[in-house]
């Protein structure tokens, strides 16, 4: 094993962005927002005005946003068609025993009963309103990416934001409803269908378009290219690992995710970098190994690795391992935000391999 120390964190100051990049890298949206676990529990909860401020903090230029109505009509912020999972009780912060649905419950109710999970006490809000969430887009200048079929949610965003939001569903005839008020960007999620009939399906939308999946066994090199050409957005939503690095290397054009990352290009941070260079046998590694103090009071972190290889590879980052063979020189980047963690990197040789890889680790 190869060791590298780094003994400082201000051991270069790292430009946002990748210029040498072999391959053009996809815009980063954080899903749900950019929420923050801190071990078991909330830190950052999903679908908050709080995740949109670390969504710039981090740099990250859109969030998703997931709309529900309540029993009484009122537009609100959540995932899950009820509460329990993110939510407690305000009176005593404890676990909601009973099923409360979204739906089913009043706006008051809702309000005032219940608070978001959070570690920090002074982040137990009551459940936002879809207004309140696109305000805090408004005042960060992030796009907001309303994963919704409600109608009354797009014309909300229209009049708060004018055409700088994104309508992301699988109702073809709700994105309809959005393009008649809005030039905004319109994303559907076509199926699992063949790429002829998502390329109609987009032409027949008009205007700034493209399509979303969860489908990474669909989504290949051929589809993305085909839609593409078309002239539309591709993008890989919540594809797991490893094949989130996989639809970045084939090209999408928007990842959403909960951990990928990559750097604003309006922002450049101080950093640490690390770098190595060698070629390997069969069980070799290359390691990224930090002071135990070098992120002491840093809780806010994440780091890129830029990695051109042949042969086999396995690449270990903070426990996401990505499993790579190339018969000769092949680049693929990475990306990750991370909150309380050392950042670490790990490449070992499945075989005869040669490696050059650089991580640049940014203190947000």
């Amino acid at each position: 094993m190869k060791r590298l120390l780094i003994s400082s964190l201000l051991a270069a100051l790292i430009l946002a962005g990748c210029k040498d990049s072999a391959y053009t890298l996809p815009t980063a949206v954080a899903h749900r927002g950019c929420w923050l676990m801190d071990g078991d529990e909330f830190y950052i909860n999903e679908n908050c005005p709080q995740g949109v401020t670390m969504a710039a903090r981090y740099g990250y230029p859109a969030v998703e946003i997931d709309v529900k109505y309540t029993s009484d009509s009122v537009m609100v912020v959540m995932h899950d068609g009820t509460i329990n999972r993110t939510m407690r009780m305000a009176s005593d912060y404890s676990p909601i025993r009973e099923q409360v649905y979204v739906e089913k419950t009043s706006f008051e109710e809702l309000r005032t009963k219940y608070v978001l999970a959070s570690t920090d006490p002074g982040l137990r809000t009551p459940i936002p309103t879809l207004e309140e969430e696109l305000s805090a887009c408004k005042e960060y200048g992030i796009i907001p990416m309303l994963h919704s079929e409600v109608i009354e949610s797009y014309f909300l965003a229209q009049s708060m934001l004018g055409d700088s939001w994104i309508g992301f569903t699988g109702n073809e005839e709700a994105l309809r409803e959005a393009r008649k008020i809005s030039d905004c960007l319109v994303l559907l999620d076509p199926g699992r269908v063949p790429v002829e009939n998502t390329v109609e399906r987009l032409l027949s939308l008009g205007g700034k378009a493209g399509m979303s999946t969860m489908g990474y066994d669909m989504l290949d090199a051929s589809y993305i290219k085909t839609v593409k050409d078309a002239g539309f957005e591709v993008q890989a939503s919540f594809f797991p690992t490893p094949h989130e690095v996989r639809a970045v290397h084939d090209g999408v054009t928007i990842q959403l995710s909960d951990f990928y990352w990559l750097p604003s290009k309006h922002t450049g941070r101080e950093a640490a970098s690390w770098k190595a260079k060698r070629k390997m046998s069969e069980g070799d590694t290359e390691e990224m190994v930090l002071p135990e103090d070098a992120f002491q009071g840093m809780d806010f972190i994440a780091y890129t690795l830029d990695l051109t290889f042949s042969g086999r590879v396995s690449v270990d980052l903070n426990g996401r391992t990505y499993t790579l063979a190339s018969e000769g020189p092949a680049t693929e980047h990475f990306g990750l935000r991370l909150y309380k963690d050392i950042p670490s990197v790990k490449i070992t040789a499945n075989g005869p391999s040669e490696v050059k890889a650089r991580a640049k680790i940014h203190i947000l």
